[in-house]
């Protein structure tokens, strides 16, 4: 019933001619230097010339270069909750989103390096910028989510969406990963839209149970140290507290380029429980609105719950809150490193009331994820 050539990764006919492209395009040239500034980029693009695959670029050229970015940015990066995969099954993995590429080529290197197909990647069609976005995202297994248009059009798109994730995950059986929401989070606070569900819901049968059961979500929490492009966030917020924030040219590409470069300290990836069947049947005993709602706050609780804190969150609880509630998880020297880190990044504002105010929202954006895990707990 649909054609959906248009948002999908590219097939096995495509990647040769997207191949020869990539390979001897400046910019890719850049992002290789940028994630391995050591890289021979000519003898990576002469191994391209015999990549016939999505699978194979993913394992021979961004297998690679992740691990030059992860030594070179990261302190330690860790995961767990792979064992509770079956990797007979195609699963819908549900994220957190806190960096546009790192969120879901950091769970690529975690399968790939445990042999496990590595999923398919939704992205929105903002970032599909030139020629040269576009194959890239391709070739590494993404496909397009449409974001804009009329009322109308993005009924049809979500749509259009919900038969692609369900023919991915069906037929092709092949797993998914979807941001939460769509966009980064910017404060901290991990939340999953409810129109995300009710659009995963449209190419159901109606059932509530059996649409979502067939979907087999899997929450996947991503915690970063250091926060990728934390201050681009906390300017965002700022500005969005003062008026309308609107995205400068080419905001997409710098922050992809910062998130990529930037310092992140310890990062851990913990793939949670899938959701129950019988969690499932408790949010359809609900009527229509709260069926959604709930199994948001079932995704969301998972998340928070599974989101591994840092020294920089409970800092910056403890700073915000004006109490050393969790001094026993970090150092005095630990807390001078960080104010020093906040009072570097968070200080551009044009009055003394306005740094203030950033320096309030960038403590927030590290102390929000103790706050949630607290609600869980309690």
């Amino acid at each position: 019933m649909y054609d959906f050539s248009s948002i999908e990764p590219y097939t096995a006919e495509q990647v040769p001619a997207a191949i020869a492209r990539l390979a001897h395009h400046p910019m890719f040239r850049r992002l290789a230097k940028t994630m391995n500034p050591n890289a021979d980029v000519d003898t990576f693009a002469s191994l391209m010339e015999c990549i016939s695959t999505c699978d194979e670029l993913q394992y021979m050229i961004m297998r690679p270069l992740m691990f030059q970015l992860m030594k070179r940015s990261m302190n330690k990066f860790s995961v767990d909750g792979l064992d509770k995969l079956d990797r007979t099954k195609s699963y819908l993995f549900v994220s957190n989103h806190r960096d546009i590429t790192l969120d879901a080529a950091l769970l690529d290197v975690v399968f790939l390096n445990n042999g496990y197909k590595t999923p398919e990647i939704g992205f929105g069609n903002n970032l599909m910028q030139n020629d040269f976005m576009v194959d890239i995202f391709r070739l590494n297994k993404m496909f397009t989510i449409i974001r804009d248009g009329s009322r109308r059009e993005f009924y049809n798109n979500s749509v259009f969406l919900s038969n692609y994730i369900r023919h991915v995950l069906l037929e092709k059986q092949c797993s998914v990963w979807i941001a939460q929401r769509n966009g980064r989070t910017k404060d901290g606070n991990d939340r999953t839209d409810q129109g995300l569900l009710k659009m995963f819901s449209m190419a159901g049968n109606g059932n509530f149970e059996e649409d979502f059961n067939l979907l087999n979500i899997v929450p996947v929490a991503v915690s970063y140290e250091f926060e990728p492009c934390d201050t681009m966030k906390t300017l965002a917020v700022y500005t969005s507290l003062t008026g309308l924030y609107v995205k400068s040219p080419h905001e997409d590409v710098i922050s992809i380029m910062t998130g990529i470069s930037q310092q992140k300290g310890d990062v851990h990836i913990s793939i949670c429980d899938p959701i129950s069947p019988d969690e499932v049947a408790r949010c359809a005993a609900l009527v229509k609105n709260e069926r959604f709602n709930a199994l948001a706050k079932v995704i969301d609780d998972r998340i928070h719950s599974n989101y591994k804190l840092h020294k920089t969150n409970y800092i910056a609880y403890d700073l915000l809150s004006d109490e050393p509630r969790f001094e026993d998880f970090y150092s005095t020297s630990d807390m001078e490193h960080f104010i020093a880190y906040v009072e570097k990044e968070a200080y551009k504002g044009p009055s003394m009331a306005a740094q203030s105010k950033l320096y309030d929202i960038f403590l927030q954006l590290y102390a929000n994820p103790v706050v949630n895990q607290m609600n869980v707990s309690e």
